[in-house]
């Protein structure tokens, strides 16, 4: 399915030698960019990485109902009969590509987030790179990301307290200008204070180094910057 859907989109480089040690609980932190993000990190990134995946979109049923109820008629504007016959084909192609992808449902404003939470440990425990996108407006199509949820975070605790050890988040860009994804500095937890602030800090710093790497002229802004600071 890889191969088929790379030929109706744009081909992104990915540099592997640019990336940190992975022989660590690592999870990729990416721009949604309403579906767009998500799609071209699965299609073209040669590194294994399980993506976080609301829930209903994973199984036939829910998805189906998700995509005729909500997806193609109120979002897209279909009439509501075309929709139904639009979401069948659609939901059982989603579903099995989650599935071949082992993404990891999300349960949103549910009890059974404890589950994507334990899956999530077990998986970066071993040793299978996570793949999240935590912009709150994900329909943005923009390149800049704006604010982020900040509830994905709770797994470094939740890893720390069980096997003493911080995951690294690595911000990962799909840059449209460059045709190229970009990898960023990898951020830690420090444990040096109470962690609902620490997590609130995180949150910031991905952000920002989310858009740095997604907008060039910040970039060459830092080359500049950088450059008088030699001189």
């Amino acid at each position: 399915m890889r191969r088929v859907v790379r030929l109706f989109l744009p081909k992104y480089q990915f540099n592997c030698e640019d990336l940190p040690n992975l022989d660590q609980p690592t999870i990729f932190v990416s721009h949604h960019e309403n579906l767009k993000g998500p799609l071209r990190l699965m299609i073209w990134t040669p590194v294994f990485m399980r993506p976080w995946v609301f829930a209903k979109l994973t199984q036939f049923k829910s998805c189906y109902k998700h995509f005729s109820s909500y997806t193609f008629y109120k979002r897209f504007g279909l009439p509501q009969v075309l929709a139904k016959c639009v979401a069948w084909p659609a939901a059982r192609i989603s579903v099995f590509f989650l599935k071949s992808a082992r993404s990891i449902p999300v349960y949103r404003q549910s009890k059974k987030i404890r589950l994507t939470f334990r899956e999530s440990v077990a998986s970066l425990q071993a040793g299978q790179p996570i793949a999240i996108f935590p912009d709150i407006d994900y329909q943005n199509s923009d390149q800049s990301i704006g604010e982020l949820y900040e509830g994905f975070l709770t797994i470094d605790q939740l890893y720390f307290k069980k096997y003493g050890q911080r995951i690294q988040f690595i911000p990962l860009v799909a840059n449209k200008h460059k045709q190229e994804f970009e990898i960023g500095r990898p951020l830690r937890f420090t444990g040096r204070m109470k962690f609902r602030k620490e997590r609130e800090l995180m949150a910031q710093a991905l952000q920002d180094e989310l858009n740095r790497l997604a907008d060039p002229s910040l970039e060459q802004l830092e080359e500049n910057e950088s450059q008088l600071s030699v001189k």
